[in-house]
Parts: structure tokens; sequence; C-alpha cells
């Protein structure tokens, strides 16, 4: 037997650990003593990470669970447990979602920079794991939106080169937030089609893109498309079809209108009386114009055309 020091490592009631010294116990005593309080502090250290990381995935799976459950039982739950954990929903906060594009074999390491860079970040109160390559980052409104976009923007551009960020609006009740990250999401869907060079969407500025592309999927679209093809059947039908389509690109100015086609504004009026006769819609009636322009846009999206009106929208 060598003499030496062994000193147990207690934390919560437990030996988690015995640290071994050799040596005559009088002359290592003091090297011994920095030792052992070394060692509780990287033992403590590495179990109060672990702890937090654990209530960390907890609380994203709550949350993730909340977000795809919502009044439902299973939602309430959560939503309860997420409470208890001290998640706070009444702070108005304007989540912003983050969609990356990265290797499976770097994606672990990604993902673990990112998500501690991002809480970093001043004026983040929340930073959350919706997916394998989904982050959803909750601001406080104390800090500048766009000061903390840029932070945003160079904690990915060091570490990828695909991602898009969508921005909802500002919620401060937990069906608000929910439905605030539904936004966010789908105006990186839709932003990312009409406008793959950018990286940054917001809501507010497509809301009427991310609304056509919820009527896609909808019962009333063929209704909506009806309406061209109806328009489509006269003779004088795609004369019309473009006629309206720079209406309503022109904001329904028939100065700006005529000028762009190059006619008179007294056969601008005509084509559009044609429109009312052909097919009951009023261009120069809002709520009318307004049901004309969905139509024109469910249309070209069964058949693609180069449609300014919808760039103009994006």
């Amino acid at each position: 037997m060598h003499p030496g020091i062994n000193h147990p490592i207690i934390y919560d009631d437990r030996v988690v650990m015995v640290v071994g010294i050799s040596g005559d116990p009088a002359a290592i005593s003091r090297y011994a003593e920095l030792a052992v309080l070394t060692a509780e502090l990287l033992v403590r250290q590495a179990i109060e990470m672990r702890e937090t990381n654990w209530r960390q995935r907890l609380r994203d799976t709550l949350f993730c669970q909340y977000l795809e459950q919502g009044a439902t039982p299973a939602g309430q739950e959560a939503l309860h447990r997420l409470l208890e954990l001290g998640f706070d929903f009444d702070t108005p906060r304007v989540p912003i979602v983050v969609t990356v594009q990265v290797e499976q074999h770097q994606l672990s390491d990604i993902l673990s920079t990112l998500l501690r860079e991002f809480s970093q970040l001043s004026g983040v109160s929340d930073v959350i794991l919706l997916g394998s390559h989904e982050i959803l980052i909750l601001n406080a409104l104390s800090e500048a939106q766009e000061t903390l976009l840029r932070g945003i923007e160079f904690v990915l551009s060091n570490q990828i080169s695909h991602y898009h960020i969508g921005i909802g609006v500002q919620a401060d009740s937990a069906p608000d937030i929910r439905e605030a990250i539904r936004f966010a999401r789908s105006v990186i869907e839709v932003g990312s089609k009409v406008q793959p060079q950018r990286q940054i969407y917001y809501f507010r500025e497509m809301a009427m893109l991310c609304l056509f592309r919820v009527l896609e999927d909808s019962y009333m679209v063929n209704f909506f498309i009806n309406n061209v093809r109806q328009l489509l059947e006269h003779d004088s039908g795609e004369v019309l079809l473009d006629t309206l389509s720079s209406f309503i690109a022109n904001n329904a100015e028939p100065g700006k209108t005529s000028l762009l086609l190059g006619i008179h504004r007294n056969t601008l009026t005509y084509r559009l009386q044609q429109i009312k006769k052909h097919i009951q819609l009023d261009p120069m009636v809002f709520t009318d114009l307004t049901q004309l322009a969905v139509s024109v846009h469910c249309y070209r999206r069964l058949n693609p055309r180069q449609s300014e009106w919808i760039d103009s929208l994006s």
C-alpha cells in the first residue's frame, strides 16, 4: 500500500467519485485540498450542466407537443407542465423561426453551437429546438428587432450557408404564440419559393401570399380558377386576362394600366366592362376585384406565367 489521501466527492448526499492522491499525507495536504476542491467543482458543474440540458430538452419536447396538439387534452397537459417549469407566455414577444440545411454528420455539433450562441444574444428570452432542422427564438422586445436579426445572421453565417429566417407577429399568450409560430413557419415555406434569393421573411409583408398558399389547398380553389376559365371561353379571353392582370399589378389605377398596356383609357374601360359582362365580377368594385385577384393567382399557379402583380405582393 502506498501512502496517500483518498477523499470522497459527495453530491446530493451521494458519493459520486473518490479522489486518490499518492504521497506523504502531511506533504501533499495543501495540493490534495486544491485537487479535491477542483474535482468537486468539476463534478458539480458536470451534474448541473447535465440537469440543465435535461430540463431544456424536456421543455423543448413539451413546447413541441403544445405546438402540435394545441387545445386538445394532450396539448393542454403539455402547456400546464410548461407553466409549472416557469415558461412565460404572457410577456409580449415576437417568434423567430430559423430553418437550417446541414449535413447529417455535422448536425449535432452545429445545432449545439447555434442553440448556445443564440441564447447568448442580447434580447433573446428563450431558444427552443423545434426539430432536427428548426430552431425557435423568442425575443423580449427589449432589443431592436433588426439588431437581433443581425446577431442571428452573424451566428448562422459563421456555421452554415443555407438557412431561412421567418418572423412572426407579436404575441402575449400561449394560443397567440402558437399561432404566431405557425405564421413564421408559413412565411418561410412561401417566401423560400417565391423569393429564394432572400433569407429573411416577414409574415406581415407576405401575409397575402401565405393566405393564397392556404387557399390552394382549400376546396374553394376550383371556384376561383373557374372564374378565369369562364373568361377564357370568350374570343378575347386572353386579352382580357392580360388586361386584368395588369390592372391588378398597377393597384387598379386606370392611368398607369393604360400607359403600361399602350392603350387608350377608353379602351381599358371597355375591356373592364367586358370582364364584368362575362363573369359578373366588376374590377372597379373592391370586393369583386379581390375575388378576381385571387382567381388570377390560383389560375397562374396551375398555368405558370410571368405575373407582375404576384411579384409586387412579395
